[in-house]
C-alpha cells in the first residue's frame, strides 16, 4: 500500500520536564500516564509514549500537555483516548516524532475544510444499516493484497457497529494489477444486478482466479447471467462509473489502496490489519463526538 498522509489549533508541541526523583519506574509511569494501560509496550516503546505525552497538547483544548491533562484533569474524556492511540502506535514500533506527526495529522482531519465530499449515490447498497449516521467509504482494489488483508477486520467492525456505521465500497482498480479492471467491472455489473456484496465476497475470496471463465462462474454463483456479464465486460459497460470513482478518490487525496473515509475524513493512521479493529473503534468514538458538536466536547 502506498502511504498516505493524515492541525488542529488545540494540538501542538511543547517541552515539559519529566518526573524526577528516586521513585521506581512503575511509580514514575503511573505519575506520568495515570490510568493508561502500557502493558503491551517494551521499555523502549514506553519511553517513546512518555516523550509523546510530555510534548503533545491534549486535544480537548485545555492548556496542558497530554501528560498534564492525564494527571490533573480527571474529567477529560479525550486525554485517555489520545494516550491509548499513542500506545497503539508505539506498539507498532513508531518513533516519538512519527507518533507526534501522526497525531497532528489525525486531529487535523476532523476539520470540516479537510473533509472530502464523496458521492455514494450510485454505489449502494451499503454494508450495515443504511440509516446509520456515520458513513465509511472504502476505495479498494480486489487484486490488492492490502485490501484483502483489511477486509475481514473492516467487515467485522461494521457488523459489530451496524447501527452506528455503514460501509460503501468504491472501486479503485490499480493500473498494472492484472485483471483489476475486469474485477471492478464485474463488481459494478453485479451492483446494477442487485447482488453487489455477494460478488464482492466472491471476488475477494478468489482474487487469484479472475479469468473470463472464472468471472462467468462467479456470476452464476451469485445468481446472475454469465452471458450478460460477458457482454458487460466486452463493452466495458461501467467503465465511466469506475473512472469517476478513481477521479474522486484522487481529488480526495488518496495515494493508495485501501483508503477509508469516515464522513469524508480520511482515516489513514499507520496500522496493520490486526490493529485496525481497535483503531476504527476508537476513531468512531471521536467521529461521533465531532459529528454531534462540530467540535470536541469541552470538559
Amino acid at each position: 500500500m502506498v502511504s498516505s498522509s493524515l492541525t488542529v489549533s488545540t494540538l501542538g508541541l511543547v517541552a515539559l520536564a519529566l518526573v524526577a526523583g528516586s521513585a521506581g519506574a512503575e511509580d514514575t509511569n503511573e505519575a506520568l500516564l495515570p490510568g493508561i494501560d502500557t502493558s503491551v509496550l517494551s521499555p523502549a516503546q514506553l519511553e517513546v509514549v512518555k516523550r509523546v505525552a510530555s510534548q503533545a497538547f491534549c486535544y480537548c483544548g485545555c492548556p496542558h500537555t497530554l501528560a498534564g491533562c492525564l494527571r490533573g484533569h480527571a474529567t477529560c474524556k479525550h486525554a485517555p483516548r489520545m494516550a491509548a492511540l499513542a500506545v497503539r502506535l508505539a506498539a507498532q514500533g513508531l518513533s516519538a516524532d512519527d507518533i507526534l506527526g501522526a497525531l497532528l495529522q489525525y486531529y487535523a482531519g476532523f476539520d470540516r475544510s479537510k473533509r472530502a465530499k464523496l458521492d455514494v449515490k450510485d454505489f449502494g447498497p451499503p454494508l450495515g444499516n443504511p440509516e446509520a449516521p456515520i458513513t465509511i467509504v472504502e476505495f479498494s482494489d480486489f487484486t490488492c493484497p492490502f485490501c484483502q488483508a483489511l477486509r475481514p477486520e473492516l467487515e467485522r467492525f461494521v457488523r459489530d457497529h451496524e447501527n452506528r456505521v455503514k460501509l460503501y465500497y468504491k472501486p479503485f482498480p490499480i493500473a498494472g494489477h492484472p485483471r483489476a479492471k475486469e474485477a471492478a467491472l464485474t463488481a459494478e455489473w453485479a451492483r446494477d444486478e442487485g447482488f453487489f456484496w455477494k460478488m464482492h465476497d466472491l471476488l475477494f475470496e478468489h482474487s487469484h482466479a479472475l479469468s473470463d471463465d472464472d468471472l462467468a462462474s462467479y456470476a452464476s454463483m451469485a445468481g446472475g447471467n454469465p452471458e450478460d456479464l460477458a457482454a458487460a465486460l466486452a463493452q466495458s459497460r461501467d467503465e465511466a462509473r469506475i473512472a469517476a470513482s478513481q477521479a474522486e478518490a484522487r481529488a480526495a487525496g488518496l495515494r493508495g489502496t485501501p483508503t477509508l473515509y469516515l464522513n469524508g475524513r480520511r482515516f489513514d493512521l499507520p496500522a496493520g490489519p490486526s490493529q485496525m479493529y481497535e483503531l476504527l473503534t476508537a476513531t468512531l468514538e471521536d467521529e461521533e463526538e465531532w459529528t454531534r458538536n462540530q467540535h470536541w466536547d469541552r470538559d
